[in-house]
């Protein structure tokens, strides 16, 4: 859902050429433009992923709508993707559907972010230039799990590595026909020590 206000001259949509992605740009020219941005790239030409998320079915999807908000360039970045990390309790293979939007106000210094509405999230270009690569990717990481696992009721075998399995005592064999039985001893803890406080007394 885009939030933008859009002006009365028309929205600048293109699509980036191969690798166009990876290419620096002017972004406060880009939210002068209005610029909006719908792409699929590889998950591998996203920087920054890490190698525990760097499994994907399919490409990433992207969409960037640029603008302007109190003098500064903003964007609302959006991503979807499936990836396929090693859930970390099973260690098998488990599917991580994302699907996350971010208002981003663009930034070219540490104080200049700080005044950023807390509820804004922001992308550091100290030149005024950065990919459109780099603020899909900082979108996707934003909602990478921090330990992989299997949802609640989703399949997932427990990991075994060092468990101890208890068997079940075997069946008692039974007696010989004409042989005769002798009753177990009962253990008494307590019998050796009652021995010796009655020698005591003595």
């Amino acid at each position: 859902m885009w939030t933008f206000d859009l002006p009365l001259e028309p929205t600048y949509h293109t699509r980036p050429m191969p690798n166009g992605w990876s290419k620096p740009r002017d972004l406060a020219k880009l939210a002068e433009m209005r610029a909006r941005f719908e792409f699929e790239i590889p998950l591998g030409d996203l920087p920054g992923i890490p190698a525990e998320f760097s499994l994907a079915d399919g490409p990433v999807r992207v969409w960037l709508q640029f603008a302007r908000e109190r003098g500064v360039p903003v964007a609302d970045v959006k991503v979807q993707a499936v990836l396929k990390p090693q859930c970390q309790r099973c260690l098998g293979e488990m599917r991580l559907d994302i699907a996350s939007e971010s208002h981003v106000a663009v930034v070219d210094s540490e104080a200049q972010a700080a005044n950023v509405a807390e509820e804004t999230e922001t992308f550091l270009a100290a030149d005024g230039h950065g990919t459109l690569a780099a603020l899909a990717a900082e979108e996707l990481l934003l909602s990478l799990p921090i330990v992989p696992r299997h949802a609640a009721g989703e399949s997932c075998l427990e990991a075994t590595t060092g468990a101890v399995n208890v068997l079940p005592a075997a069946p008692a064999a039974p007696a010989a026909p004409g042989a005769t039985l002798v009753p177990e001893e009962k253990q008494r803890p307590f019998a050796d020590l009652r021995a010796l406080l009655e020698k005591g007394r003595n």
